[in-house]
């Protein structure tokens, strides 16, 4: 007697569809808008001037990924983790190319694997970030300097 093939075609079917649909790791992320951009880059402008310091969190001082903390709450109500390698987790990852307002640029300046500084992408080839030596500023990511050192770029919103 034939064993009916049906049942387990629809069986294995039914098992290839649930598990392509089943991650979706921007399900919960709120959205960017072109209005959430000028917000961006209007909160980044209050901070220029901040002095860097390590741990710092606010305007007496800050540094890099407490930056990235504070202009991603204020303007997307987002929480990011408070470390740089914490927030390179997030997201997925993004080719310099199709760079927008609110991704996170991770940088490495020395030899081992440990993310050392995380900016802010602003739009129009800029970003924000907490320099230890000037505080907070706006760079140009096609600073050969800066282009050198770009570990990763992370798109943590939809």
């Amino acid at each position: 007697m034939l064993r009916p093939l049906f049942p387990p075609f629809l069986l294995s079917l039914f098992l290839l569809t649930a598990c392509a649909v089943q991650y979706r790791s921007d399900i919960s992320l709120p959205a960017a808008t072109s209005s959430s951009n000028a917000a961006l880059r209007k909160a980044a402008e209050k901070w220029l001037g901040t002095p860097y310091q390590y741990g710092g969190n606010d305007a007496r001082g800050i540094d890099c990924s407490g930056l990235a903390c504070r202009l991603y709450e204020e303007v997307f109500s987002y929480r990011l983790p408070r470390a740089a390698n914490d927030q390179r987790r997030l997201g997925y990852s993004v080719h310099a190319p199709y760079l927008k307002a609110g991704d996170l640029i991770f940088f490495r300046f020395a030899g081992d694997e440990r993310i050392e500084h995380v900016g802010v992408y602003l739009g129009g080839g800029e970003f924000i970030h907490a320099s230890t030596r000037r505080g907070v500023v706006i760079d140009r990511l096609d600073d050969p300097y800066y282009r050198r050192h770009v570990v990763v770029i992370k798109r943590v919103l939809r």
